[in-house]
């Protein structure tokens, strides 16, 4: 058995193209699914085997890593010998797997300063326990459904042990029950979720002796995919810190709050015992914002990029993240819970505060002057913390003007944003003093000291973070065919009143890819971006390296490509993971990196056009300038590699902005262009958008089969200017005519915005103005103030049968003789036989 050995600097890895990886590949093979790695961590300092389960791993060659100077060397197609550097700092990271049929999604790997063990079975029952020691974690796996694992640690009396179960955090399927029993298998404690899902208990051992720690699933389930960490700890564990916040760059005391941070002695009383408390001095050095960290984050967190940094407690072994802002930072006061009490602050800070009691309530105050714009927002169980916040604005009496909730939207589908922090926008309607109030829905009875919220008050100073997913349901890699392409969806968090376009280009490509720029539009959250490999692109693994930046596209209207003055801010685009599929609100993560594989090749590739030219036979080849209340007509261009088989193309749209319907188009069987149109309404904002279009079809298969593929378009992306005039159909036009017959219809075509020149309406169809198969219109000119006119229309005997697709009236500006605008209204109008 041959053994191979690589070094993975990951942090420069988009200079390290590796043809060694994918070297030859076939094409039609499927990229790898990475399900697991077992175990899934390891100490620091240390190497360790793991093997990879999942789907077309057989020709795995390395597993990469955003470890700094990880190595790794392959001992089979499945089994790995990692080292971890010395240097490392302890958290989470990201593991992927790569070979010949490309890259997988990645999975987190856990690097400790603890020791390590594995599951050792049988351990199914209390007598059966594997012996553990404190301060070790064990990586073990509830391999059916229905299995426990049992475990057994010796500790003396006063010992504060903290157990702990890693499984949602490390893209487990697990949800683990932790429970502790003494000798007798009398239940000391249990535990169903501390950090999220992810169980913890607090456990002052009662007398010297053997405890026994029990993990099973909440509904019994089990299998490759329950695997977890236990960790049985009597050393340092920080849960979180107060204030959560502090100023960037500046040097600042924070109180972390945990177990064993204190040397104070041995605990003796339960029904006593606190969280320990322990000041540290984060230097101005630390307080930096930092990227990655070395935690698990979910996609609703990704606005903690560029505000927060990992902070590590000396003989700790999890970090803790600490935001930061370049605004200043309040501590709330132990007095301020109502409105006579009220803390004064004022504009912009960022106040870190705790809502220990159920029912506490925290107040502040600030000035406002008539018509300023305030940015309200919260972070509660973004900064995993157990509290469903809400804040209410409200007049000096404590009247309620403004609530403000979750944020249910959810950008991403099965990469999921939604969350339970507020944020808002409230304009103060007459000067005077306002109130502020933040509270906690799900309090309940019982204190406690985790429920730390940081609360933002901001005035309208646009921010956004951009994250990208690769378009799918299930965890998989960037793996793009030569000749083809792969996309991603882009999604903006829009804060403090981002409502402007971005712009979102890659930098730094490896050999062959392109990747085209995109644009959000005003007040769009989602859209795509595609990534395609000329035919010639060598094989091989890179990075992909995107940025987002805010920049207004138009001045007074038109569009300044070559205005770089009018960037406004940029950032990273964030990577983020499908974790695993089959869950019912999508289960997703952010992730460090995002590694791109170029692998065999496409039998279909489709080239779009959203701004085709036409002929009209009065003005001559017309580039359509779009407007709110037209059509845009796309273009769609097929290549097949086995120009034999020539079966149709089924096309829709693919990240539309939400305000633009989809609709649907074909190639004809035997063709190689076809047409997708759609309606762009007279409510959509001015600005420069972009979209793909995915086309469905069938290639040739092995055993003289077919198979259907999906295919994606290169980027569309087109402006959309104001209209100089709106068309209207008259909403009693005829919808059906016979072949034979002719027609008229009446309609309107408003000047709008000033536009006082002549308008031209003629029939057209995707791609024809005028000259339509079996159907001709006699074209109208308006002069003057005419806005209302009627076009005859000829159905001809030879006029195809049904529902005419985007049939419109078409009308065009006229400036100085030449065509300026363009306007449309559809047409919709069936042919039906003679009778």
């Amino acid at each position: 058995m041959g053994v191979r050995r690589c070094s993975c600097r990951f942090a420069t890895f988009a200079i390290a193209f590796s043809a060694m990886l994918l070297a030859q590949v076939a094409c039609g093979q499927p990229t790898p699914v990475f399900n697991t790695v077992f175990p899934a961590g390891g100490r620091v300092g240390q190497t360790v085997e793991v093997v990879i389960a999942g789907g077309n791993l057989q020709t795995i060659r390395s597993l990469q890593s955003n470890i700094p100077g990880f190595e790794c060397e392959r001992l089979d197609s499945s089994r790995f010998r990692l080292k971890i550097p010395d240097s490392t700092p302890p958290g989470s990271y990201d593991l992927w797997a790569a070979g010949e049929n490309g890259v997988s999604a990645p999975r987190t790997f856990v690097v400790s300063n603890r020791a390590e063990q594995a599951e050792a079975e049988p351990n199914e029952a209390a007598d059966a326990a594997n012996q553990i020691p404190l301060n070790t974690v064990v990586n073990g796996r509830i391999e059916k459904p229905g299995d426990s694992d049992y475990f057994r640690f010796e500790a003396q009396r006063g010992q504060r042990v903290v157990i702990e179960c890693s499984a949602e955090r490390i893209d487990s399927r697990l949800r683990a029950i932790l429970e502790v029993l003494d000798t007798n298998g009398r239940r000391l404690a249990v535990n169903r979720g501390y950090f999220s899902a992810d169980p913890l208990i607090d456990f002052l051992v009662p007398a010297d002796g053997s405890y026994v720690v029990k993990i099973q699933d909440l509904i019994s389930s089990g299998g490759a995919e329950h695997y977890y960490r236990l960790d049985v700890d009597a050393g340092p564990r920080v849960a979180f810190a107060h204030p959560n916040v502090i100023e960037q760059g500046k040097p600042a005391r924070v109180a972390l709050y945990g177990w064993n941070l204190s040397t104070s002695g041995q605990h003796t009383d339960p029904s006593k015992v606190e969280l320990d408390r322990v000041d540290v001095d984060i230097s101005s050095t630390q307080a930096q914002a930092a990227w990655p960290l070395a935690v698990r984050l979910q996609p609703h967190q990704a606005p903690l990029r560029g505000q927060a940094f990992a902070f590590q407690f000396p003989g700790g072994h999890a970090p803790i993240v600490l935001g930061v802002s370049d605004a200043s930072v309040v501590l709330d006061r132990s007095d301020n819970h109502s409105p006579t009490s009220a803390q004064g602050i004022a504009a912009p800070c960022e106040v870190s505060g705790q809502l220990a009691a159920g029912d506490e309530r925290d107040w502040f105050s600030f000035q406002s002057r008539r018509g300023e714009v305030f940015f309200v927002e919260a972070f509660g169980q973004r900064i995993q913390s157990p509290v469903d916040l809400q804040i209410s604005v409200c007049d000096s009496s404590g009247k309620e003007l403004a609530q403000f909730t979750d944020e249910q939207r959810n950008l991403g589908a099965t990469f999921p944003t939604s969350h339970l922090d507020p944020t808002g926008r409230w304009v103060c309607p007459s000067d005077g003093r306002y109130l502020l109030c933040i509270r906690n829905l799900t309090g309940g009875l019982h204190s406690d000291p985790r429920r730390t919220y940081w609360l933002s008050v901001r005035r309208e100073e646009p921010e956004f973070q951009v994250v990208a997913v690769p378009r799918s349901n299930e965890p998989i890699g960037l793996n793009v065919r030569r000749g083809g392409r792969e996309i991603l969806d882009v999604l903006a968090f829009r804060r403090r009143g981002m409502d402007g376009a971005i712009r979102v280009t890659a930098k730094d490509l490896p050999p062959g890819i392109e990747c085209p720029e995109i644009w959000l539009g005003p007040g769009v959250d989602r859209t795509t971006m595609v990534i395609s490999a000329d035919r010639n692109a060598p094989p091989g693994l890179g990075e992909l390296t995107l940025v987002a930046e805010h920049r207004e596209p138009f001045t007074n209207g038109e569009r300044t490509s070559n205005d770089t003055t009018a960037v406004t801010h940029s950032s990273p685009v964030l990577s983020g993971t499908i974790v695993r599929s089959g869950t019912p609100n999508g289960w997703g993560r952010l992730a460090s990196r995002f590694p791109l594989a170029i692998t065999g090749d496409s039998p279909v590739s489709i080239t779009a056009d959203g701004n085709e030219t036409v002929e009209h036979h009065l003005y001559g080849k017309l580039k359509v300038r779009h407007s709110p209340g037209g059509v845009l007509d796309v273009a769609v261009h097929l290549q097949r590699r086995d120009t034999g088989h020539q079966a149709p193309v089924k096309l829709i749209g693919a990240g539309l902005p939400d305000a633009i319907q989809n609709q649907t188009g074909t190639i004809p069987e035997g063709q190689n262009k076809g047409y997708l149109s759609l309606f762009l309404p007279p409510t959509l904002p001015v600005g420069r958008y972009s979209f793909v279009v995915r086309a469905e079809t069938t290639v040739p298969a092995a055993n003289q089969k077919t198979e259907t593929v999906v295919v994606h378009s290169n980027p569309v992306a087109f402006d959309v200017h104001p209209p100089a005039f709106q068309v209207e159909v008259d909403p009693f036009a005829v919808t059906s005519a016979k072949r034979g017959e002719t027609i008229r219809v009446s309609y309107t075509a408003q000047r709008v915005n000033g536009f006082i020149g002549k308008m031209h309406t003629e029939l057209a169809a995707p791609g024809r103005i005028t000259d339509i198969v079996g159907i001709r219109g006699r074209g109208e000119t308006f002069t003057g103030q005419t806005e209302k006119g009627t076009l005859q229309i000829q159905i001809n005997e030879d006029a195809p049968l049904g529902r005419q697709s985007f049939l419109r009236l078409f009308t065009v500006g006229v400036v100085e003789d030449e065509a300026t605008y363009f306007g449309s209204s559809v047409l919709p109008l069936e042919i039906v036989e003679q009778e």
